[in-house]
């Protein structure tokens, strides 16, 4: 155990060391249409949900399951088609969803509505396929951030509509929905083939660091499906709340990337400890009078989403082929309803008691990121991973090819080791990793430890370099 919590707290540290803040400098306007086509996609798919919902069953199956069931259809079977060459998956989803979209706003209540949304949410599907791969290969980092913070805030916007009472399928949600609906095609339909750059090939590491992220990605929209079943939109005054909550949750995410120079793993405990907060006053609410903090802190909460969007959209660029993609897909379009069952469960087995549980939810992954922090650390948090955060853009990872291949070493232990074999002296490992010498000391140690040798000596004779090279 205490070797466990050693190498918790060593990982931190690595990270601290190594944060570094994204450069706006660095957006391309010539890649807005990757940008845009992402934050529009989840834009119209947020107005739609709030201020055109579809009440009316498919059969005995609720209209909202019914939709979101051909959008996730939908979104799978393209990205198992998607490949070097597909305009062709945009012209017709971009098709579909417009023919879909016009009769579903227009139409009163009733079952044609119900099919033309299934119509449109068919086309979404598809089209938020063609949006995730342009995010994440056509895009460099600083162009990541600005698409999910302009999501982010024009998200807050439609809650804040919410909040002052704008009505359902009114002038101004109608007006906005279909110029978002126009933009987000005119994005699609401006992408081009060789603007995706994407790995051919990967390898084992790679896997593993994409279905980590994907992890991630997945145990925040577990977390928010608790959190946001606790969120009243009825209760104006603490409404209210949770617009400026998440107002803050959008400053505090760009603030954390490009100037306070945090990392993701800071945000995500962040976002874990905020959540928490947000469940606890949930349980209290009755005993102190108000929901006021509790709606504060579900807003403060969101910032879990963009987070996870952003952190997969760079593991994908670093670590994915489109065959890589297509499994992660396949497994998160399996997993989902999963994952949401037990929220739906929860709410309506003891009502009462759902703060509670919302609670140990949140604990209990809080717990499964420290017992699997130096995992997370190894294959998606590691040193070089998160310094690419300070660059233009991901890097691939490196291929298990290399002179360490075979030795399990520590991401931390190839860069020491890298250093050793280039003669740089304690001083000047220390300088370049950002560390003090007695920690370089240490590690070297590990190092050698772990390859069982005892001398600098015997490590240059046992990668085949010459001491005097």
């Amino acid at each position: 155990m205490e070797s466990k919590m050693k190498g918790i707290f060593g990982f931190v540290s690595d990270l601290s060391a190594h944060n570094g803040g994204v450069k706006l400098s660095s957006i391309r306007f010539s890649k807005y249409a990757y940008f845009l086509a992402y934050a529009f996609e989840l834009m119209l798919f947020k107005t739609r949900g709030h201020f055109f919902p579809v009440e009316v069953p498919f059969f005995k199956i609720s209209g909202y399951t019914a939709v979101l069931a051909v959008h996730g259809i939908a979104s799978l079977i393209v990205m198992l088609l998607w490949s070097n060459r597909f305009k062709k998956l945009i012209y017709v989803s971009v098709t579909v969803m417009v023919a879909g979209f016009i009769p579903f706003l227009f139409l009163p209540y009733g079952t044609p509505r119900l099919l033309f949304a299934m119509i449109a949410y068919a086309g979404l599907g598809g089209c938020v396929t063609a949006a995730r791969c342009g995010y994440a290969f056509a895009l460099n980092n600083a162009e990541r951030l600005i698409g999910m913070l302009i999501m982010f805030f024009f998200c807050a916007c439609i809650y804040f509509l919410d909040y002052i009472g704008v009505e359902e399928r009114s002038t101004v949600p109608l007006v906005l929905t279909l110029v978002l609906l126009f933009a987000f095609c005119f994005c699609l339909l401006k992408f081009r083939e060789d603007d995706l750059e994407v790995k051919e090939e990967t390898i084992k590491q790679d896997t593993k660091g994409l279905y980590c992220a994907l992890a991630y990605f997945m145990a925040y929209f577990s977390i928010d499906s608790y959190t946001w079943s606790l969120v009243d939109n009825t209760q104006k005054p603490s409404y209210l709340f949770f617009v400026i909550g998440m107002l803050l949750a959008g400053i505090l995410f760009a603030l954390a990337f490009t100037r306070l120079k945090m990392n993701p793993w800071h945000i995500w405990n962040i976002f874990l400890g905020v959540a928490a907060l947000m469940a606890l006053f949930a349980m209290l609410a009755s005993a102190i009078g108000t929901t006021k903090p509790q709606h504060f802190f579900a807003g403060l909460s969101l910032i879990g989403w963009p987070l996870s969007i952003y952190m997969l959209g760079c593991a994908q660029r670093q670590f994915a082929s489109y065959k890589l993609l297509k499994q992660c897909t396949v497994v998160f379009v399996i997993a989902s309803p999963v994952l949401n069952f037990s929220e739906g469960l929860a709410e309506k087995v003891a009502p009462q008691f759902f703060p509670a549980a919302a609670l140990i939810v949140v604990i209990l992954f809080l717990l499964l990121t420290l017992f699997f922090s130096q995992y997370s650390y190894t294959h998606l948090f590691s040193v070089p991973w998160v310094s690419n955060m300070v660059k233009d853009d991901m890097n691939y990872a490196e291929p298990e090819t290399d002179i360490f291949s075979g030795y399990d070493l520590t991401p931390r232990q190839r860069e020491v080791a890298e250093l050793l074999l280039q003669a740089k002296t304690r001083r000047q490992i220390a300088g370049e990793l950002g560390l003090s010498e007695s920690t370089v000391k240490t590690h070297t140690s590990d190092l050698y430890k772990r390859l069982n040798i005892n001398s600098r000596a015997e490590l240059f004779k046992l990668f085949g370099v010459k001491e005097n090279g």
